[in-house]
């Protein structure tokens, strides 16, 4: 197969009838995309740090063409078993449009280079992935580990807070120590650019990690949705168009 000039997304957030710990989860998926990362929704424990259990997931695959990827947004169920057991599922195909910074999805740190973009942007329903991560998960970095998780908990509510902002969630890989990836979904770019960059909770914590001390690295990812189906609290892409 002659991979594309660009990479595609399909992202799998699924909901199980219970909780499932990431120490005994086993999602692998069959076929072989770029990356995949499936990961548990974020949770605080009482020591401040993010719980590696949940009963919603994400899986995130990145395919070096649009054959794989269309083969497993129009047949998921083929390529994921862990969908046999799902309460919910929606899952989106995206072409990325802007990728920048460092992140590590399979055992090395990659910058700037992760995910190829589309040389011209095709427009429509955005979604924005983020990462962040840390060069170990010792006793030293623990407290910034804290910090930067309330903050990403702040973050989300006030996102949640926005009438531009259609869904978002929180998925932690700290479990295999890789990145976990933030989604979400806007009504429209001017509606995104305003809530993360301009002023508001997220502008305030990217200014203050300027200095280093929230985070090792971070990437964003922007993508147009193509297609979607099934739930997510209903159908976001509904809102979007």
């Amino acid at each position: 197969m002659t991979p594309s000039e660009h990479d595609w997304i399909t992202l799998h957030r699924i909901k199980f009838p219970e909780s499932i710990s990431a120490k005994e989860q086993d999602f692998d998926i069959s076929g072989t995309p770029k990356y995949w990362r499936f990961c548990p929704k974020i949770s605080i424990g009482d020591d401040g740090l993010s719980l590696w259990d949940s009963d919603t997931w994400c899986g995130l695959a990145i395919h070096r063409s649009q054959d794989e990827a269309e083969a497993m947004f129009n047949a998921p169920e083929d390529h994921l078993q862990a969908l046999s057991n799902a309460v919910e599922h929606w899952q989106a195909l995206a072409i990325p449009v802007t990728h920048r910074g460092s992140l590590n999805w399979r055992g090395e740190v990659e910058t700037n280079s992760a995910v190829r973009v589309a040389d011209e942007d095709p427009q429509g329903p955005l979604m924005v992935l983020t990462t962040a991560g840390y060069v170990s998960r010792d006793a030293e970095i623990i407290p910034r580990i804290r910090r930067f998780t309330r903050g990403v908990e702040d973050v989300i509510d006030f996102f949640g807070e926005q009438d531009g902002n259609v869904r978002r969630d929180v998925f932690n890989g700290e479990f295999d120590q890789k990145e976990g990836f933030t989604v979400s979904l806007w009504k429209d770019d001017d509606a995104m650019m305003k809530t993360a960059y301009w002023q508001g909770v997220h502008r305030t914590l990217m200014d203050e990690s300027r200095d280093g001390t929230f985070f090792d690295r971070s990437s964003f990812t922007r993508a147009r949705i193509v297609s979607s189906s099934g739930s997510w609290d209903g159908d976001p892409l509904l809102v979007m168009t």
